[in-house]
């Protein structure tokens, strides 16, 4: 199921699946897009969030580098600054908001954009003042113009939305961590070094992917390990997810997998007919099998998948859907057990 193209009854079917696995709050990316599908989009799940079924909606694009764009529809990227981009902007913000409600009434919760573009502020003004937070990522930043971006944002903060986190602020998060930016290099750092400086600080979260191949286990331990509390363990799930061999749909481009062979990397989403990695087909309950299993301690692993992505997301949308999880530490093996409510530490009675 692809979240871009398919019709709310089959994204509620998948929802079902997810939540039976223990997935309870899901944001739905959208990958970029032709203008006018990514706002069709917009407005088709937009009622999910508004409902309660969807957490919100992340929207990976249009707003990215030419050079790293990955998986993302190259043809459908834009630069920020042009009158269109402009206008595309205010209707995906017009088509979150619904007729009543305030900015944590918006469907978007975050857009991942490549702050190092002319007309990349415009961008971020437009978005805090929505109640949506700027992702970084799908950059070609290098680490000044990363970290001139985070201080541009010190004076575009909202009530509630912004860097110098507590628990009431969303903090934004750098979309997929050393995926689809510059690697650290000693004499080239690129955006991954400021990156981590910012989360150490409580003034960002770093996003991972944790399905083996989009970043080494090791370094995701080293990740978790030197910023504990600012690491969202992501899915970046697609179509693929769980399924045979065979060509899927991401948003506007083919994707292909071979399927379960043995070799854990020919079981990766490829752009059809090429090596790009294109997505993940690990579901979040997988990844915290994967976290577990590469030896990360369980009080780091869980919040990673849990409490700490959740302060993404708009406060009245944080609470309750957690499920208790059965965990079989002779065995190795953990399933989600029978649903609970989960009392945030240092809540009154705690």
């Amino acid at each position: 199921m692809d979240f871009a193209t398919a019709p709310v009854h089959h994204v509620r079917d998948a929802l079902r699946e997810l939540f039976r696995r223990g997935v309870t709050r899901v944001v739905a990316s959208l990958p970029t897009l032709p203008a006018p599908d990514l706002l069709a989009a917009v407005r088709r799940l937009a009622p999910l969030v508004w409902e309660g079924s969807l957490a919100g909606l992340h929207l990976e694009g249009p707003f990215l580098s030419r050079h790293r764009c990955g998986a993302q529809s190259a043809e459908d990227v834009l630069e920020p600054g042009s009158d269109r981009s402009r206008r595309l902007l205010e209707s995906l913000v017009q088509a979150g908001r619904p007729d009543h409600g305030g900015p944590d009434a918006q469907a978007i919760v975050a857009m991942t954009y490549a702050p190092e573009l002319e007309g990349a502020e415009w961008v971020e003004r437009a978005l805090f003042a929505a109640g949506i937070l700027p992702s970084p990522g799908h950059t070609d930043a290098t680490e000044a113009e990363f970290s001139t971006a985070l201080q541009r944002w010190t004076g575009m903060q909202t009530p509630g939305l912004g860097l110098g986190g507590t628990g009431r602020h969303r903090l934004p998060a750098v979309t997929h961590l050393f995926n689809a930016m510059p690697g650290f290099h000693h004499r080239a750092p690129g955006p991954v070094p400021a990156a981590l400086r910012a989360a150490a600080r409580g003034d960002l979260r770093v996003e991972l992917v944790a399905d083996g191949l989009h970043v080494d286990p090791d370094v995701i331990q080293d990740v978790l390990r030197l910023v504990p509390g600012a690491v969202c363990v992501v899915s970046d799930a697609s179509a693929a997810t769980d399924a045979p061999a065979g060509t899927y749909t991401l948003g506007a481009v083919a994707i292909e997998t071979t399927g379960n062979t043995g070799n854990q990397n020919s079981r990766a989403p490829r752009l059809a007919g090429q090596p790009t990695l294109a997505s993940g087909a690990v579901s979040l309950d997988g990844a915290l099998r994967h976290l577990l299993a590469w030896g990360v301690p369980l009080e780091l692993a869980v919040p990673a998948v849990s409490t700490t992505p959740a302060l993404t997301l708009p406060s009245t949308r944080r609470a309750s859907g957690w499920v208790e999880w059965d965990w079989d530490a002779e065995n190795g093996t953990i399933a989600p057990g029978p649903p609970a409510v989960v009392v945030p530490p240092g809540a009154p009675g705690t």
